[in-house]
């Protein structure tokens, strides 16, 4: 007997805690009522996701590396040089770069500085040297044009003997 009245008592207790629960639940924007909400172990969409068509970018990758990777023949006055479809366009991108062409500069800079190459490591007294002699020129421009933004000449009073004391009354005729 006392363990049908514990368990009535439990019985009870659950029943108390769910009227209690659903006494406060509020529907409302994101609280569906109880009936049209997902029961236990059911999703939303019993179907799944449609599935997605498989990717090129891999068989792109693949077909890159190849074809980067294929040697070619390059001939150079009468030397004939064998050496990969990439490291000939390297090559040719510095050419390009080395006439001037100023996209073929946008280029190498950015694959030196994707590639972490220093392009300035070897040259740096080169640049150094440069710049030594038109230093001094550019820093007296410079400091020449912040002192005039920051001194402005004082403004010019006219002594008191040229000052016109009657003024014209405007009103008047």
């Amino acid at each position: 007997m006392p363990e049908d009245t514990d368990t009535r008592r439990a019985d009870a207790a659950a029943a108390a805690a769910t009227a209690a629960s659903e006494q406060e639940y509020k529907v409302g924007p994101g609280h569906p009522p109880k009936e049209y909400q997902f029961k236990p172990g059911q999703s939303g969409n019993p179907k799944g996701a449609k599935r997605r068509p498989k990717s090129m970018a891999p068989d792109l990758k693949a077909a890159l590396e190849c074809a980067l990777n294929k040697p070619i023949k390059l001939k150079q006055g009468n030397k004939e040089r064998i050496m990969t479809m990439a490291t000939a366009g390297i090559e040719q991108l510095v050419a390009q770069y080395v006439r001037g062409d100023r996209h073929a500069r946008r280029d190498l800079l950015a694959l030196a500085d994707r590639l972490g190459v220093d392009l300035i490591a070897g040259h740096q007294q080169v640049i150094e040297d440069a710049l030594a002699t038109n230093y001094a020129a550019i820093l007296s421009a410079y400091v020449q044009r912040q002192t005039n933004k920051v001194i402005t000449a004082a403004p010019v009073f006219a002594p008191p003997d040229l000052l016109d004391d009657d003024l014209a009354d405007p009103n008047e005729n």
